[in-house]
């Protein structure tokens, strides 16, 4: 189904134009005879690091990346509505334009940074031209990184960086890792972590592939005593807990999420359409529900296009649609039948006729979306106390 053709998405006239406009762009670059040969299931995008980067380099010439950053920096101006509607079109496509330099660094590098470090790094990130990965979790601090051990010792004008990162998106690829550190150890983390920004090819600075069950890699990073100038020092010193809170919440959106679950939805609807099996009133019954709770997933997350917007709408679109992508993967691995059984990833070119490999694949893959950028166990806690006033227990 083209852009054009799909159901009402609920922008506003002038976004829904621009998401039109991203829309053909990825269906000409994301069409089987581009993606062909480019099959890489060990990578979280399906496809490998040549295309990954050369359709970087074309939205970067679009002016896709930087769409709603300022554009004193460099970026588009326009409001969150044009980002949203990008977000969800690169997602909608399986596009490798998820996790690029832009998304997970503009935000931190734009607020905290110094004009040197903006001149050196921005341009290339709007142009597609480098990419970046973030390197927060460790081995014993996932969900609470106030339990961080990684350092990172002052050493004459610079530092000396050591530690483990582990479960990075992207490292393998990264030419530079946005990371904190402990600076000062004789106080509590949250009052003595710095940011900084790494380049990946420094000596000491290596990575290891950790496979994963949908057989894409995550990523450990480790520093061995990596000597960082003054000027790899984002922000100010000892207030990485701040500037990584900051960074957290400008990297969670809820347009990827839900891009995903409507072509996981869409797909599941046109292979049930095609094998004749929509008549079945439980068939039937199955699909509704879960039709209900994607327009509920849309109505959360065009919310948070408003200004207004709380964290708390923010964590509820986070665990609905994390949550829905599941339902959705399993209740079409169960419908596609015997075809659902059969696993390979989105741009393999073997696999049984239709979309029930596919299935297979997203159930595997969506495993993560509860867990990663914070437990939706963790959300569900700030649900209850900011939204619904309970007691922190």
């Amino acid at each position: 189904m083209s852009g054009a053709d799909r159901p009402v998405t609920g922008f506003n006239p002038d976004p829904e134009r621009f998401r039109q406009e991203v829309c053909a762009f990825l269906e000409a670059e994301m069409a089987a005879d581009r993606t062909a040969g480019h099959a890489d299931p060990t990578d979280r995008t399906g496809l490998d690091e040549g295309f990954e980067r050369a359709l970087l380099r074309r939205a970067g010439q679009q002016g896709y990346l930087g769409i709603g950053l300022p554009s004193e920096v460099g970026g588009g101006g326009r409001p969150p509505s044009f980002v949203a509607a990008f977000q969800y079109e690169v997602a909608y496509h399986h596009a490798p334009l998820v996790d690029t330099a832009v998304t997970l660094a503009a935000v931190p590098l734009i607020e905290f940074g110094d004009p040197e470090q903006q001149a050196a790094l921005l341009p290339p990130m709007l142009a597609g031209e480098i990419e970046m990965c973030i390197a927060y979790t460790e081995p014993a601090a996932g969900n609470d990184l106030t339990g961080l051990t990684t350092t990172a010792r002052a050493e004459g004008d610079g530092f000396v960086l050591d530690g483990t990162k582990t479960l990075i998106t992207g490292a393998g690829r990264a030419d530079h890792c946005l990371t904190v550190a402990i600076t000062d150890p004789t106080v509590v983390p949250r009052q003595g972590m710095s940011m900084f920004v790494v380049d990946m090819r420094a000596p000491g600075v290596s990575v290891i592939a950790r496979p994963t069950m949908a057989r894409y890699c995550l990523w450990d990073v480790r520093f061995d005593v990596v000597h960082l100038a003054a000027g790899a020092l984002l922000g100010q010193r000892d207030q990485g807990w701040p500037q990584l809170s900051r960074a957290v919440e400008a990297e969670r959106n809820a347009m990827f999420s839900l891009g995903w679950c409507q072509r996981s939805f869409d797909d599941m609807v046109a292979e049930l359409a095609a094998t004749g099996r929509l008549d079945d009133p439980m068939v039937a019954d199955t699909v509704a529900q879960l039709w209900i709770d994607l327009r509920a997933g849309w109505r959360v997350s065009l919310s948070l296009l408003d200004p207004g917007a709380s964290r708390v709408a923010a964590s509820m679109a986070k665990v609905h649609l994390t949550e829905l992508a599941q339902r959705l993967a399993q209740a079409a691995t169960e419908l596609a039948g015997p075809a659902g059984a059969i696993e390979f990833s989105p741009f393999t070119a073997t696999g049984p006729d239709g979309a029930g490999g596919r299935f297979c694949y997203e159930y595997l893959f969506r495993v993560d979306g509860p867990i990663s950028v914070g437990a939706n166990e963790l959300h569900r806690t700030g649900i209850a106390q900011a939204g619904l006033g309970l007691p922190r227990r």
